[in-house]
């Protein structure tokens, strides 16, 4: 667990609201996904890829505005 994973899991809490929650969990999925982009060589391009397909897909399902971009 790095400080960020740290951080995201205090701000956990059972009075969060939906949106609030689907925020948190962008940010642990975008932590993961800049791990992978960071850490991952040049022949590992799906991979890449496929981390940076699941940070678009989650901002289109916590910002539904964002689906139009």
């Amino acid at each position: 667990m790095n400080g960020l994973d740290h951080v995201l899991s205090m701000l956990d809490g059972d009075d969060l609201s939906e949106l609030r929650r689907g925020e948190l969990a962008l940010a642990l999925l975008m932590n993961s996904a800049i791990d992978v982009l960071l850490n991952t060589g040049e022949s590992d391009l799906g991979i890449r890829i496929e981390a940076a397909t699941d940070i678009i897909r989650e901002c289109k399902r916590v910002y539904p505005e964002t689906r139009e971009i």
